[in-house]
C-alpha cells in the first residue's frame, strides 16, 4: 500500500472536489486569481500533486500571480481509486472533468511523465481551450513501448489472470497493472500518428533517462507537426529532473510571455 500522502495547502489556494459518474472524487488545489489563464500541472504514473516537483512549481507559478491547479487523476494521491484499475482513458477523463470545471479560460498544461502524455490527449480533443503547453520527460506511448512489447507467454499469463504485478523503477513497492490498459492505450498512440497543434509546446527531457529513453521524445518530434515546438536536452538529465527545476519554471515563463505578452 502506498504511504498516506500529507497534502500540501499553498498560501493562496483552495482545495476542490469533483466527482466522476462513477461517484468517485477528483481532488487537487486550485490557487485562481479570478479571470486570465490556467495553469494546469499533471503529475506522472505512480506519482501525486503534492511532490516536491508539482510544489515548487506551483509556488513559483503563485509568486507571479498565475492562477495554477493541479490534481490527481485517480488511483493517485489524494483522489479515489486503486492504481491497478486505472487505464489512460481513466486518466484523459478525470483531466478533461477538470477542463470542464474552468469554463471560458484559456489553459497552459503543463505534464509530467505520464502526465505528458495524458495531457496531450487532453489538448487534441480541447484545442480551443489548451493555449500552450509545458512537458517534462514525456512518457507517451508508454505502454504500448514497454508493456505491448513484453513476451508472448507474459502477456498470455497476464491477460489469464487479468493482473499482474511490475516491479517499482526505485525499488520501492512492487505494483499492479489490468491487462486492460494494452488494449485501451492502443486509441491514443501519439507517435506514429503525426499529431498536429499550433500552440507553444515545450519539452525537457534528460539524456540519461533510465525510465523513458531521450529517444521517444526524439522520435515524437519527427513525426508531430508542432510549428512552435522547443525542445531542450537536459545534459546527464534523469527522468525526475527535480535538479532541474529551474530550467523548467524558465521554460513556463517563456510559455506565458510568447502567449501573453
Amino acid at each position: 500500500m502506498p504511504e498516506p500522502i500529507d497534502p500540501v495547502i499553498l498560501p493562496g489556494e483552495k482545495e476542490f472536489c469533483l466527482s466522476q459518474p462513477s461517484g468517485e472524487k477528483i481532488r487537487g488545489h486550485f490557487y485562481d486569481t479570478g479571470n486570465g489563464p490556467v495553469g494546469i500541472y499533471l503529475h506522472g504514473f505512480r506519482s501525486h500533486s503534492n511532490g516536491e516537483k508539482a510544489l515548487q512549481i506551483a509556488q513559483h507559478a503563485i509568486a507571479r500571480e498565475r492562477s495554477w491547479l493541479r490534481f490527481d487523476i485517480r488511483g493517485h494521491g489524494l483522489s479515489d481509486g486503486e492504481l491497478k484499475e486505472q487505464l489512460i482513458s481513466s486518466g484523459l477523463s478525470d483531466l478533461l472533468l477538470v477542463f470542464d470545471s474552468i469554463p471560458e479560460r484559456p489553459l497552459i498544461l503543463h505534464g509530467s511523465s505520464m502526465g505528458c502524455w495524458i495531457s496531450l490527449l487532453g489538448a487534441l480533443r480541447r484545442k480551443q481551450s489548451v493555449a500552450g503547453m509545458m512537458l517534462i520527460a514525456p512518457a507517451f506511448n508508454f505502454v504500448q513501448n514497454n508493456l505491448s512489447t513484453l513476451p508472448e507467454p507474459v502477456l498470455k499469463h497476464w491477460q489469464a489472470e487479468t493482473y499482474m504485478s511490475f516491479p517499482d523503477a526505485y525499488d520501492g513497492e512492487p505494483y499492479s497493472l489490468r491487462f486492460d490498459i494494452i488494449d485501451d492505450a492502443k486509441p491514443y498512440d501519439v507517435i506514429n500518428s503525426g499529431i498536429e497543434l499550433n500552440i507553444p509546446v515545450h519539452i525537457v527531457h534528460g539524456d540519461n533517462d533510465p525510465i523513458i529513453p531521450i529517444s521517444n521524445t526524439e522520435n515524437f518530434i519527427r513525426h508531430a507537426k508542432i510549428p512552435k515546438l522547443v525542445f531542450e536536452r537536459i545534459p546527464n538529465g534523469d527522468h525526475r529532473l527535480t535538479d532541474h527545476i529551474p530550467q523548467i519554471n524558465d521554460h513556463i515563463d517563456r510559455i506565458w510571455q510568447e502567449i501573453y505578452r
